[in-house]
């Protein structure tokens, strides 16, 4: 209850459950007295506030699990995963940069292999990004059967130029200036 309807919140704010047994169990109960009234008038509570034939209630000590909030189709891979995927890139790029660095005499091919590091980090990114995106598409096909103004919604958001496409096509330039420049 509230303060507003006169009286106080007492206790833990939980709601107890009462444990009912069936009437077998219960023994059965002595013939109840007339309440004494007390001074003012008013008849007194019986002793125990058991109703007749009822058993007296214990509180819940074990409650059901909270459900945890279903994962929605942004949590999957984690705000750090292009990152781990940019990091993926740049080892490949330093590798290649290792088998190279023998063959890069000039400025042009130490230039090309420094854009080829720089492609590869962001074709790292840009294959997370992508999966991250193939993989809302799907979920919001499956969705359709059940909403389908969903899939409606987010058409055009995904289906238009998205941050993935966009490093993608930045990294296929750098590495497309990387072989230009060291011909």
């Amino acid at each position: 209850m509230s303060e507003r309807n006169g009286s106080s919140s007492v206790g833990t704010g939980t709601a107890e459950i009462p444990i009912v047994r069936p009437a077998a169990e219960v023994p059965p109960a002595p013939a109840p007295e007339p309440p004494a009234a007390s001074a003012a008038g008013e008849p007194a509570a019986p002793e125990g506030d058991v109703a007749p034939g009822m058993q007296p209630t214990a509180p819940v000590t074990v409650r059901p699990r909270p459900r945890m909030p279903r994962r929605g189709p942004l949590t999957v891979m984690g705000p750090w995963a292009p990152v781990a995927g940019g990091l993926l890139g740049l080892v490949l790029g330093v590798v290649a940069v290792l088998l190279l660095a023998g063959t890069a005499e000039s400025f042009e091919d130490r230039l090309a292999l420094a854009f080829v590091v720089l492609g590869l980090g962001m074709l790292g990114s840009a294959g997370v990004l992508l999966a991250d995106e193939v993989r809302m598409m799907r979920q919001r096909a499956r969705d359709a059967a059940v909403r389908p103004q969903w899939v409606e919604a987010t058409a055009g958001l995904l289906n238009g130029v998205t941050p993935a496409r966009l490093l993608l096509l930045a990294s296929g330039f750098v590495l497309f200036l990387s072989a230009y420049v060291s011909r």
